[in-house]
């Protein structure tokens, strides 16, 4: 089996190591893969759409969380290979179809591995066609989509209200940087960040608004499950 159930109708594709792959199967029309991981784990993301007991084919569509390759890297092989519609901001969209070139990433950390990482980013940046253009306020099938500008232009939260799930992308990680070996919550990575004062005032004004969840599903670590929110208040209270 390479989904694992995470909770209720929200699962979590096996095997992954460089970032986190979400599977929301809420019925027809609610059937979406939240990120689609990097290119070179396409075979282990494969395994694991194939175990979803239904086509690929019949996927809602993908969400991106934003637009980094370890997150849209397979988004253009699903869109050709089974013509799963694309979701993404408007200010990512424009990114990952090239009308507008990514901020080049420079890392500032001195750390091997986030010099790496941002070298290949900057290389190979995700390329697809967005079918369907998000702003943020809008619900699709049971997730509601939330704006939240700080690791790139476009960054989304996608909140499950059923479930009381908030799938945060990196704007908040449950693992450290740039390895991800070390399991906690934690702030995205500067080095990969747009703007991490940006990044600090989304997510404070997100916790602002009252919004409930309980478990977190980052883009990178294991799931958190219970107090996600009340421990996230404590991160930020304590980040500058």
């Amino acid at each position: 089996m390479r989904l694992a159930r995470v909770v209720g109708p929200l699962h979590r594709v096996r095997g992954l190591r460089i970032s986190n792959v979400f599977v929301l199967d809420g019925g027809p029309g609610d059937r979406f893969v939240l990120d689609t991981g990097h290119p070179i784990e396409r075979g282990t993301l494969l395994l694991g759409l194939r175990s979803l007991g239904f086509s690929p084919r019949d996927l809602t569509g993908v969400l991106l969380t934003h637009a980094h390759s370890d997150h849209a890297g397979n988004a253009a092989f699903l869109r050709a290979r089974f013509g799963v519609p694309i979701f993404a901001h408007r200010e990512d969209a424009l990114v990952l179809e090239g009308a507008r070139e990514a901020p080049r990433l420079v890392s500032e950390s001195g750390n091997l591995f986030a010099r790496l990482f941002c070298a290949f980013e900057n290389r190979a940046p995700a390329r697809v066609r967005v079918d369907r253009v998000l702003e943020g306020g809008e619900t699709v099938g049971s997730l509601e989509v939330h704006h939240a500008p700080g690791h790139t232009r476009g960054s989304l939260l996608f909140r499950h209200e059923g479930t009381r799930s908030l799938l945060s992308g990196d704007m908040l990680l449950a693992a450290v940087p740039p390895l991800t070996i070390t399991q906690r919550l934690c702030l995205p990575h500067p080095d990969f960040t747009l703007s991490m004062e940006l990044a600090l005032a989304t997510l404070r004004a997100f916790l602002a608004s009252g919004l409930p969840f309980e478990h977190l599903l980052s883009g990178h670590g294991r799931p958190i499950l219970g107090d996600a929110r009340e421990k996230t208040a404590q991160l930020l209270d304590t980040a500058r």
